[in-house]
């Protein structure tokens, strides 16, 4: 079946098309976030890709690293009642979905239907077309018999209807208990956060560099638990997480970093990435790799206004003996992290980045 565009009759019925098919995966994909995150507040979040290779978002349970990859294909248009929309390529995850959603004129919203298809269902039902696929329906279901009217959901009820059908959403979340006393000690945030985003898009550069087009690069709009970039690996279609912290170095050679235990968790594919910085904005040579299940046994329980967390610090010239097996060449750190989230996955242009 080919994809039938629209006439110009329907041009003139509709009125004047005033976004690029571009701007209408915009829309769409920021409508679906905001939908997706109020449906189920204080459990579900949603990333953006720094770069675009192939997904437009991932929906991710918080504090934990059950994170799903979706390709958006929104359509603006019916043709006698039919939604039809062309995927010119897919990855095929087993862990991701297909959204297909309707954003009609004027006023460019999502209607209340939509499909959210598992990938490997919607390959078996989408009719190959080149190298994508063609996939056509009807949002009023009038063909009872159509295998994907199981898909169609309704957008008030993303919760119940999508995310909580998702295998191993629903499972509890798992999160360490701080022991925090009355008698822990007081201490303030160290004064990284004027390089926190620096020590942030450096590191990006990085990842980018040695995983090209191989790693998928996202990060949440608000920050809603220590996940500060969601590693998606595309070939093995494997999920990692980074909490990254660029801490200054204090006179005395000391650098201090801080986690706050009401974001933070334990997860195999999480680490965390010490980046200490000199005062004038140089880093250092050496960068540390924590994995997530040694924060609490290298650190102390601290509070700060009220609030408790992990407090940890080292001396960095020399280097404390706890942290030499954390310590990695900064210039190498973004394939070290490639390789240690992806280990045995990832094939030559990551090797091949310095």
């Amino acid at each position: 079946m080919a994809l039938r565009q629209p006439s110009s009759q329907d041009d003139t019925e509709r009125g004047v098309l005033g976004l690029s098919d571009a701007q209408l995966g915009s829309v769409a994909e920021d409508q679906l976030a905001t939908a997706t995150v109020l449906s189920a507040p204080g459990m579900a979040t949603v990333a953006f890709p720094l770069v675009d290779l192939g997904f437009d978002l991932y929906v991710r349970r918080i504090r934990t690293l059950r994170a799903h990859p979706v390709q958006v294909k929104a359509r603006s248009f019916l043709i006698d009642g039919e939604f039809q929309a062309s995927i010119t390529s897919l990855h095929p995850d087993p862990n991701g979905y297909v959204l297909l959603p309707y954003v009609p004129l004027p006023d460019w919203q999502l209607d209340p239907r939509l499909w959210a298809i598992p990938i490997p269902q919607f390959l078996k039902a989408a009719q190959p077309h080149g190298s994508g696929y063609i996939f056509s329906g009807y949002l009023d279901r009038r063909f009872s018999q159509s295998a994907m009217n199981q898909f169609l959901i309704d957008v008030p009820q993303l919760r119940r209807q999508w995310l909580e059908r998702i295998p191993g959403w629903k499972d509890p979340v798992h999160v360490l208990e701080l022991g925090v006393t009355p008698g822990s000690e007081e201490v303030p945030r160290p004064a990284s956060r004027a390089f926190g985003k620096y020590g942030e898009l450096w590191l990006a550069s990085q990842l980018i560099r040695a995983g090209l087009q191989n790693v998928v690069l996202a990060q949440d709009r608000l920050r809603v638990d220590c996940v500060d970039f969601l590693l998606h690996d595309l070939q093995s279609y494997a999920i990692g997480g980074l909490a990254i912290h660029t801490s200054t170095v204090n006179a005395r050679g000391i650098v201090q970093f801080r986690i706050r235990r009401d974001t933070f968790f334990i997860d195999p594919k999480l680490v965390v990435v010490i980046i200490p910085c000199r005062s004038d904005g140089e880093l250092h040579d050496t960068a540390f790799v924590i994995p997530a299940a040694d924060v609490p046994a290298m650190t102390t329980a601290s509070v700060d206004r009220g609030d408790p967390g992990y407090q940890g610090s080292f001396r960095l010239e020399p280097l404390a003996e706890k942290m030499h097996r954390f310590a990695v060449p900064m210039e190498k750190l973004g394939v070290a992290l490639l390789e240690r989230l992806f280990r045995n996955q990832l094939s030559g242009p990551t090797n091949s980045a310095g």
